[in-house]
């Protein structure tokens, strides 16, 4: 096995990364000190020796129970090699202008954009605290794109854009110059999606916005399957910007 110290910082640049983890061996022996920092230990029998299988399985030599160490990870059940995903999380970490699905279909030499836009879903949802609170009260929903001027058809048909999903807070206060009212902008919730179809719309309001809540959207009829009885759906005309004189 590879020979590098699990209390080792976290490498200074890409070179160093491609020499710790430049193997498959090197990013399981990783995820090994990270499960068994002591040492292998089963966690059935307590019997600390075991052989490795060929797909990297630990099999204790006592019981016979085996551990896949990326179960309960974002990489279970991959067809890819590990080294790919460690790249990947590299690369989602490191880029301080980030990183979209086209780079990282590039960067890793993968077949299908959709391969690299689950990844990128399932890296983003490891960044979110599980335990953090849904929106409520009233919730306006709405898409919007991101990409330069492009030629051919606008809006939602448009190609080569970016979807990202908006659900945002509104709550009334008082304004301390005129004492009326206004509406106010609370907490924020934004996620990429691949189109703006029920299931997505659906799965974008189920995991962000709390049962029982006033969700407010355009007239767009994916809306109306992808909420359900458990909220109170508003539909209302989009403000149309006037054309500059």
């Amino acid at each position: 096995m590879t020979n590098f110290a699990f209390t080792e910082e976290f490498p200074n640049s890409e070179i160093e990364f491609d020499q710790r983890f430049s193997n498959t061996e090197a990013c399981y022996e990783y995820l090994a000190r990270i499960k068994w920092p002591d040492g292998y230990i089963c966690e059935k029998c307590g019997h600390n020796a075991y052989w490795l299988s060929s797909n990297n399985f630990y099999i204790c030599k006592r019981c016979e129970h085996q551990v896949s160490l990326t179960a309960g990870t974002i990489m279970h059940g991959t067809r890819k090699p590990i080294t790919y995903w460690f790249k990947a999380m590299w690369w989602f970490t490191t880029r301080k202008s980030g990183v979209s699905s086209v780079n990282l279909q590039e960067l890793l030499g993968l077949g299908s954009y959709h391969t690299a836009w689950s990844w990128l879903q399932k890296l983003r949802r490891c960044t979110v605290r599980k335990d953090r609170e849904k929106l409520s009260g009233r919730v306006e929903v709405d898409e919007f794109f991101i990409g330069g001027q492009k030629s051919g058809k606008r809006g939602r048909g448009a190609e080569g854009k970016t979807i990202v999903l908006a659900g945002i807070e509104r709550y009334t206060a008082q304004d301390p110059e005129t004492l009326n009212s206004c509406w106010q902008i609370g907490r924020v919730r934004l996620q990429v999606a691949l189109d703006c179809s029920a299931y997505s719309l659906e799965t974008f309001i189920n995991h962000n916005i709390e049962t029982g809540s006033m969700v407010v959207t355009d007239k767009l009829n994916s809306y109306r399957p992808a909420l359900n009885q458990e909220y109170h759906h508003i539909q209302v005309e989009p403000a149309r910007q006037k054309d500059p004189e």
